[in-house]
């Protein structure tokens, strides 16, 4: 059995892919996205993040070993609600492709139990190891951050060059997409360059089964408190009803999902 390095699983999840679904937050990522919710998650290892609670100083370890066998069974006692919704397992991070045989392991233990797996994921790896961790799942979880690699390389510290490409060949051998798309007031909420994004979810075809939209939030300004991190995102911390609206008009025949938003 392969072993995987994880910091928590969320159960009862409902913004992680279909239905009711549990995800599996797997430790270390190659990018440094600057808005990362999850700073405890982006370099390898266990980590220790220290808060005061009452007056006292406590720690808290990040971070623990599995099995592949284990996880699955663990992540299986709830079966019945990813059956009775159409949910399941969702794989993410961190970036769990890059812990990709453990988690392909696991997954195909779940596909044995009859239980959907998907893998959340910016896709910045080879695409030898993103076609054999996605092998047993039925979502892909895609994260595209900006089209133009010159804003790509500000946001995160690396290129996408690889990760387009990759996103190209999952929709050529037809796996189901969901594209993910985190919005950033001044950092990557420029209109062409989403309207170019736009552009490529259009042509990846009927592969894509929607567009979730997350507008930025600053939830994880406290773990890097904790971390003694410091928080690296200035400025503007919400975008405003108008943008959106010129926002939809770009994904014309696409179906966006923007996380908050009623009716």
């Amino acid at each position: 059995m392969e072993k995987g390095l994880i910091s928590t699983i969320q159960g009862y999840s409902i913004k992680d892919g279909p239905g009711i679904r549990s995800t599996v937050f797997c430790v270390g990522c190659n990018l440094r996205c600057r808005w990362c919710s999850n700073p405890e998650l982006m370099l390898p290892g266990k980590k220790v993040m220290r808060f005061s609670l009452g007056g006292e100083e406590r720690q808290q370890e990040v971070g623990y070993e599995i099995e592949s066998r284990a996880l699955a069974e663990k992540l299986a006692r709830d079966r019945m609600f990813y059956a009775e919704t159409g949910g399941g397992v969702t794989f993410s991070g961190g970036e769990a492709a890059l812990q990709w045989k453990f988690v392909a392991e696991t997954a195909k233990i779940l596909s044995g139990m009859g239980i959907s797996s998907a893998l959340d994921t910016a896709g910045d790896v080879p695409w030898e190891v993103l076609d054999a961790v996605t092998e047993d799942m039925e979502y892909v979880l895609y994260d595209v951050k900006t089209f133009d690699d010159a804003m790509h390389r500000r946001c995160t510290g690396r290129s996408n060059a690889r990760i387009l490409e990759n996103l190209k060949k999952l929709a050529a051998k037809g796996r189901m997409l969901i594209i993910r798309m985190v919005i950033v007031p001044e950092y990557n909420d420029d209109l062409e360059d989403v309207r170019k994004r736009m552009e490529l979810v259009k042509s990846l075809g009927a592969c894509v089964k929607r567009v979730d939209i997350l507008p930025y939030h600053t939830l994880g300004k406290g773990k890097y408190q904790r971390l003694g991190i410091p928080y690296p995102i200035k400025g503007k911390e919400e975008i405003p009803q108008t943008y959106w609206n010129e926002f939809r008009q770009l994904g014309v025949g696409i179906s966006i999902v923007i996380a908050g938003e009623h009716g």
